[in-house]
């Protein structure tokens, strides 16, 4: 018992030593640093930002009523991360911030820059802008996780918060429906649907948010490297607002997320089919948990769908894409319209590849670092469809 109190007793000085270094110092302000400034940015200069932000909530009884807006859940999510990033970095001291790393490459590239103008200008007798100044690889890393964490999170933070209103809203719906007697098609039309639809995207979005925000090595899902390619970074973006609208001039949605069919049979059919893909979409960022995020290299996933395809989630999504179009591409076959419906086809199939093409990009990134992925991708031999592809 005494060997038990000796050994926690120092805890206490320790953790306020580990404050009072300049490694935490150094660290936790300058995440700070940089939360702040991505906070202004999207309160300030970004238009879809600020519109994004002016979403809100309306909540209350008949005697209370409150108005909870997206910009204030953003300023106390910040304010809630700000506190837990004190225990974080005081608890793993050895860390080096990816705020700092970058800063730090970025003040030693310009300092080197800048010696060698210097030394250009006692050379020949002129002067020249820093303009070369190349960051580590460390740095560049860290500056793409930054700009990562800068775009990603605030949309996904967003999206949550949507689903997280829409599912209360469907729930609602469902409770005073079942009240009411409805069942059948009436029911699952007007709020079934609708609760488990939003519930598999909630789950999705969460996880993701997580995934962003959240990065511990008990958790073992420290970015290790993130896709350093333009190419990579494009087709991944333009899946994504705002971008994903310059995306949708060329290639116009088709699909419908609950696609509607005159025959009760093929109407429940397609629908539950539709769910079904979605939820293996999102059991595949169940499977993912805190590794869940976009570009990055955090290690292998080798269970749950990814046990059987490399890409679940890209498949499951493409298919209840393909599902939710169906009615539109059955009235053009009655009505004729062949020039319309192969307009369709081609909008379906161009979304298709641009998700194929993530695939391929994603794999060659993992590819880049000994991390297993080369067996796996050798054990787990199709990437969409087990036989097919």
């Amino acid at each position: 018992m005494n060997t038990s109190v000796s050994a926690i007793a120092p805890a206490g000085p320790r953790l306020l030593a580990r404050i009072c270094s300049r490694r935490f110092v150094t660290n936790y302000f300058s995440t700070l640093a940089f939360i702040g400034l991505s906070y202004w940015i999207i309160s300030s200069l970004s238009n879809f930002h600020r519109s994004m932000l002016q979403g809100q909530w309306q909540l209350g009884t008949p005697d209370v009523e409150a108005v909870i807006t997206v910009q204030s859940v953003f300023i106390a999510l910040i304010s809630l991360y700000a506190l837990v990033l004190i225990p974080y970095y005081a608890a793993y001291p050895w860390i080096r911030s990816k705020s700092f790393t970058f800063a730090q490459g970025v003040w030693f590239a310009l300092r080197r820059s800048r010696n060698r103008s210097l030394e250009t200008a006692a050379n020949t007798g002129g002067m020249s802008l820093p303009l070369n100044a190349r960051l580590s690889p460390a740095a560049k890393q860290a500056g793409l996780a930054l700009l990562l964490k800068f775009f990603f999170a605030p949309l996904m933070i967003n999206w949550c918060l949507i689903h997280i209103a829409n599912l209360s809203g469907s729930l609602l719906q469902l409770i005073g429906g079942i009240d009411q007697g409805l069942s059948g098609r009436m029911l699952f039309d007007t709020s079934l649907f609708w609760a488990a639809f939003q519930l598999i995207l909630f789950i999705d979005t969460l996880l993701f948010t997580l995934g962003y925000i959240i990065e511990l090595p008990a958790l073992g899902n420290r970015i290790r490297t993130v896709d350093p390619t333009f190419f990579g970074w494009f087709i991944c973006l333009i899946c994504y607002p705002p971008f994903n609208d310059f995306t949708l001039r060329f290639l116009e949605w088709q699909s419908s997320d609950f696609p509607h069919f005159t025959n009760d049979f093929v109407h429940l059919t397609i629908n539950i089919a539709l769910l079904i893909a979605l939820a293996i979409f999102s059991w595949a960022s169940i499977s993912l948990g805190f590794k869940a995020s976009n570009l990055t290299n955090r290690g292998v996933v080798t269970h749950g769908p990814y046990a059987y395809v490399r890409h679940p989630a890209y498949a499951a999504k493409n298919l209840a894409w393909w599902l939710g179009a169906l009615p539109m591409l059955g009235m053009m076959m009655a009505a004729g319209s062949w020039k319309g419906m192969g307009y369709s086809l081609l909008a379906l199939f161009g979304w298709t590849t641009i998700y194929a093409l993530r695939a391929i990009t994603e794999e060659r990134h993992l590819l880049l670092s000994n991390n297993g992925y080369a067996q796996y991708a050798q054990q787990v031999r199709w990437r969409f469809v087990p036989g097919i592809w």
